[in-house]
This record gives C-alpha cells, sequence and structure tokens, in this order.
C-alpha cells in the first residue's frame, strides 16, 4: 500500500521552454505561429515591384506612342503636300526639310534625275551654300560608281578610298552619311543623303516611316516625271499646231496671191500683146498717113513685144528658181562698165516729166563678184520700179565701199512703202499696192528674183523706207573680188 501511495505522490516540475529549446535543436515555427501582418507585407512589396515595372512599361509605351504619333503626323503632313504639288522641285524641298528637322541633320541634300535620265542633279540642300552643293552632279543610273551600295536601300554610305565628292556633306567632323533613295519600278528617280549627328542611330520605327516616305516621294517624283514630260509634249503640240496654222495662213494668202497674180499676170500679158497685134494690124492695112507714122506704129510694137518678153522672162526666172535649176556665174567684175552697159537702157524707160535719173561719179572703187549678165537684170529691174513709182523728184544711183563688200543704193523719191508691205514685198506674187485697182502695172516677181539672183551672187537686197509718201531706198550688196 505503501508502495502504491509511493507511486501515486506528487510529480516533480517540469522544465521551462526555454530551458528545453538550449538542451537541442531550434524549431521553426509553423505557419500559425507567424507575426500576423507578414505576409500582408510580401504581398505589398511583390505587387510595389510589380506597379512599377508597370508604371515603367506604360512610360515607355507612351513615350514610343508619342514618336509613333509624331511620326504619323509628319507623314500625314508631307503627304498632303506630296498629293498637291506636280513639281519635282517642290517634292524634293519638302521630303528635305521634314527629314532634316526630323533627325536634326546639320546638312542635306536632294539629287533628282534630269536630263533624259542622264545624270542626278542637285535640287535643294541644307548647310550649304548654293555655289557649293549646286555643283554636285552626280552620274546615272549609279550615282557612286565607286562605293558599295545597294541603290534601291536605305544605308549608310561609307567614305571612299579616293576623291570623295560629297565631301562637303561630310563636313570638317566627317559626319556619317545616310542614302535614302526614291525609286519607283526598279528607276532610281532621286535621293537624298543626310549627313547625321555622330551618335544617331536609326531605329526600326524611324526606318518604317522612312520607307513610307520613299514610296510617297518615289511616286511624287515619278508623277512630276510624267507631268512635266506631258506639259513638254502639249508645249510641243502647240507650238506644231501654231506652226501648222501659220503655214495654213500662209498658204492661204499664197492662194490668194497666186490668183491675183494669175488675173494680174493675164491683163499684164494681154496689154503689150493686145498692142502689138493691134499696131501691127493698123501697118498690114496701112492705115497710117506716112511713113513716119508707120515707124512709130512699128515702134510702139516693137516696146510693146520687149514688154510682153520682159513679162515671160520673168516668169521663167522664177520657175527655175523654185525647182532650183537657175544658174549663175559670179567673176571678178569692175562696176564702171556694168553701170556704162545699163545706163542707156535705164535712159530710155518711161518716166515722169521732171524725174531726173541721177548716175554716180565712181572713184576708187574695187572689183566685185557678180555674174554680169545676171547683175545688169537686176539693176535695171531695180531702176524701172525705181522710175514707175516716182511721180516728181528723183531716182538716184549711190556706190559706197564697206569692208569686205561694196553696196549699190537705189535712192527714189516715190510713193515710199508702209511698214506692213515692207514685211510681204520680198514674197512671191507680193506687190507694195495689191489689188486689180493699182495705178501701176507689174507682176510682183522683180523683187523675189532679183533677191535670189544675188543671194545666188554671195550679195543681197534690202528696203529700207519710212513709210507711204517718204521714198525708198534698195541697197544692194557685193561682195568685194
Amino acid at each position: 500500500m505503501s508502495a502504491s501511495n509511493s507511486s501515486s505522490g506528487p510529480k516533480p516540475p517540469s522544465l521551462p521552454p526555454d530551458a528545453k529549446a538550449g538542451s537541442g535543436p531550434k524549431q521553426v515555427p509553423s505557419p500559425a505561429q507567424r507575426p500576423p501582418g507578414a505576409e500582408l507585407l510580401a504581398e505589398l512589396l511583390q505587387t510595389q515591384r510589380q506597379l512599377t515595372q508597370v508604371t515603367a512599361e506604360g512610360r515607355d509605351l507612351r513615350a514610343k506612342l508619342g514618336r509613333r504619333s509624331h511620326q504619323m503626323q509628319m507623314l500625314q503632313h508631307v503627304s498632303e503636300i506630296l498629293a498637291a504639288t506636280s513639281k519635282g522641285g517642290q517634292v524634293a524641298s519638302v521630303v528635305l526639310d521634314a527629314l532634316v528637322q526630323e533627325f536634326h541633320a546639320p546638312r542635306a541634300a536632294v539629287w533628282t534625275l534630269e536630263d533624259g535620265g542622264g545624270v542626278y542633279v542637285p535640287k535643294e540642300a541644307v548647310g550649304l551654300s548654293r555655289a557649293t552643293w549646286s555643283t554636285i552632279r552626280l552620274p546615272a543610273p549609279n550615282p557612286f560608281p565607286d562605293v558599295p551600295l545597294v541603290l534601291f536601300q536605305s544605308q549608310w554610305l561609307d567614305p571612299p578610298v579616293g576623291e570623295d565628292p560629297l565631301a562637303a556633306l561630310r563636313g570638317a567632323e566627317d559626319a556619317p552619311l545616310y542614302f535614302i533613295p526614291f525609286e519607283h519600278q526598279l528607276l532610281l528617280l532621286g535621293f537624298m543623303i543626310l549627313a547625321m549627328p555622330a551618335d544617331r542611330r536609326v531605329d526600326e520605327e524611324e526606318q518604317d516611316s522612312i520607307a513610307v516616305l520613299q514610296r510617297q516621294t518615289a511616286i511624287s517624283l515619278y508623277n512630276a516625271w510624267l507631268f512635266r514630260d506631258l506639259s513638254e509634249q502639249r508645249d510641243a503640240l502647240q507650238r506644231q499646231t501654231l506652226e501648222l496654222e501659220r503655214v495654213n495662213d500662209a498658204l492661204r494668202e499664197a492662194d490668194q496671191l497666186k490668183s491675183e497674180f494669175l488675173a494680174l499676170t493675164s491683163h499684164e500679158l494681154r496689154t503689150p500683146l493686145t498692142g502689138i497685134l493691134g499696131f501691127t494690124r493698123l501697118v498690114m492695112e496701112g492705115l497710117y498717113d506716112d511713113a513716119e507714122e508707120m515707124r512709130s506704129m512699128l515702134q510702139d510694137s516693137y516696146a510693146s513685144g520687149q514688154h510682153l518678153l520682159g513679162l515671160l522672162n520673168d516668169i521663167l526666172d522664177l520657175a527655175k528658181i523654185e525647182s532650183g535649176r537657175l544658174e549663175v556665174h559670179p567673176e571678178p567684175c569692175a562696176l564702171g562698165p556694168l553701170l556704162d552697159d545699163v545706163r542707156p537702157i535705164a535712159e530710155a524707160y518711161p518716166r515722169r516729166p521732171g524725174v531726173v535719173l541721177e548716175w554716180p561719179e565712181l572713184g576708187d572703187v574695187p572689183e566685185v563678184v557678180v555674174d554680169p549678165n545676171r547683175f545688169k537684170q537686176v539693176l535695171l529691174n531695180l531702176l524701172s520700179n525705181a522710175l514707175k513709182f516716182t511721180k516728181e523728184g528723183h531716182v538716184s544711183i549711190q556706190v559706197e565701199r564697206h569692208p569686205g563688200v561694196v553696196t549699190l543704193l537705189v535712192v527714189d523719191t516715190g510713193i515710199g512703202v508702209s511698214a506692213e508691205a515692207q514685211a510681204r514685198l520680198f514674197q512671191k506674187f507680193a506687190q507694195a499696192e495689191g489689188g486689180h485697182s493699182r495705178q501701176y502695172g507689174g507682176t510682183g516677181l522683180g523683187l523675189v528674183i532679183c533677191k535670189h539672183l544675188m543671194e545666188m551672187m554671195g550679195g543681197g537686197i534690202i528696203l529700207q523706207s519710212e513709210g507711204l509718201g517718204h521714198g525708198s531706198t534698195l541697197t544692194v550688196t557685193m561682195p568685194i573680188a
């Protein structure tokens, strides 16, 4: 019993927890034993890190969106301008300004294909004087034959080993050059070269914007080229149309003059022929009083025949001139004997009473190169016209010497020639006074034939007149032998 009481007596006191822990390994508290706010604090820290990352990503996206928005606005602005212009120079200037502002390039230039596709001509530049950039003309189709270059791709231009035509663009700091081509249908219509700052690079988004701008610019340049080509064709067509209208007017005028010429010529030919037939009939029928009157009739008939022969010779000479069969044989001739041969014939020409025919006093005049017979024909024709159109005053011949030539002037105080008539006086069938009611006869061929003859002999004829009523001067030029 006492044994059982001893076993059921009071137990010894237990050791405190710390004493137990020190006597063995430390135990990790279970989740239920963690401080009440630890897990919440860890979640807050994780959330803060995620928020910071999202904020940075948002800031980057906003910056990227801003850059993209700016690029789109720039592209839209440039597109609107390019769509509204049809001139290659304006296209080049607009694109140059846009890219220079976008990349802050200190120097830049743009070239376009010109001269029928044979050369690239600088159109505009920034940061260089016009005297500098306007001389940088580059060959086509490859503007840089000595530089490794893919012409239809944007890329950096490596400095060449030899002479660098773009040295002015590189500048003293030897700036890197960026090549931007404008290609359409495998044709390099132009290109731009930007001198970039040393620390500036072109990112992927900017390359996309440049690609869009390249296509728009290339199409605008192509359209400008087509527009210019069409404009040139239109201008050429307008010139051809005006020329055809002028030719048609000339043909109508020539046809009118020819019709008038035929009417006048028939009248001019019929008049002396009628005189010949009339005087001959009077002589044949004996309708004259004495031998003197008969002689006068025969002389008038002979004069009419000579006049008729002269008209026919003019027509034949004109036909030979037009067919190229008229021949002249220029040779050195003394002017004095030629004038002596012409003088008696000219003195016998009909003229108004009181009209004086004055002859020159020849001094030391060198020989001239003319066809003697043709020159006398020209001089007699000019004197005949001057006497015919002079009612009073005089007709004079003057001879002047000039370097290399001798000029002979036929000066009259006749009716003169208006400015309008002077412009057409040396045309076929034209006369100073037209129409069927003219006071003076003639076919209008004399001056045309004389001009052709003198030009074939190496000389020429010009007419000067101050207008109607002020006389006229015909100047014949002959080369000195």
